[in-house]
């Protein structure tokens, strides 16, 4: 009796064991693994081409642009299909704050959702795709102003949106006021053994900033990118 309990224990313990082998993987696991992948990646650099659109106060403003990293500082940023000149005074404003920024290639990677992991809950789950909800840190805002809507393509293992809503007004800066906001990032699924990328991007706001009320919304279309090796990069191979 005692041998054939033996045997009886050690088969389900076997049972057990390639039941949980086969086990799918949890969300969860899914989703660090999807983001351990964007830090992997974090530091690839990446020319991209953006279409562009605003509205802020009824004042429609729409740029096609293009950026290279392997351009001189200064000039990594292009027109598509148009000549400064061919720019409305407004339009020239918003393509030398575009030449202003520092990186903007970053931007395309979710690789900064490893800070957010430890605060995120699992919502809603089906076969194919995972739903995960939780704040958004930022040293730069007041706690517990924005929440953060994270969507898992469980299958392909990438997370395909990323939404972000305030729950109440706040003030990102003592001149500034905003009563609401949000955000919306969707993601193509990773190229090969890439990360997953920015494919579009689309926002609205309104608040009031030097005691001026403002309404603004946005939309960037993300396309023709290409990882760039990190060899043609101005100054690759100096000390």
């Amino acid at each position: 009796m005692l041998r054939l309990l033996r045997c009886v224990v050690c088969l389900f313990f076997f049972a057990a064991s390639a039941h949980a082998e086969d086990a799918p993987p949890q969300a969860a696991d899914i989703l660090a693994a999807a983001v351990a992948t964007a830090v992997k990646y974090s530091d690839a650099r990446y020319a991209f081409s953006v279409d562009f659109w605003s509205e802020q106060n009824g004042d429609e403003l729409a740029l096609k642009l293009r950026f290279d990293p392997r351009r001189a500082q200064g000039e990594q940023w292009s027109l598509l299909d148009v000549s400064i000149d061919d720019l409305s005074k407004d339009q020239k404003k918003a393509f030398k704050q575009f030449q202003k920024s520092e990186n903007p290639d970053e931007a395309l990677v979710y690789d900064t959702l490893e800070d957010e992991l430890g605060g995120v809950v699992l919502v809603e789950e089906t076969q194919a795709v995972a739903v995960f909800t939780g704040p958004v840190v930022s040293d730069d805002l007041p706690k517990d102003v924005l929440e953060m809507t994270i969507r898992l393509n469980k299958a392909e293992g990438f997370v395909s949106q990323i939404d972000v809503r305030s729950k109440k007004p706040f003030k990102p800066m003592p001149v500034a006021k905003i009563k609401s906001m949000t955000q919306s990032q969707t993601y193509a699924a990773p190229n090969g053994d890439g990360a997953a990328l920015l494919q579009a991007s689309e926002g609205a706001a309104n608040g009031k900033a030097m005691f001026k009320s403002f309404t603004t919304q946005s939309r960037q279309r993300y396309f023709d990118i290409e990882r760039i090796d990190a060899s043609a990069l101005p100054g690759a191979g100096l000390e």
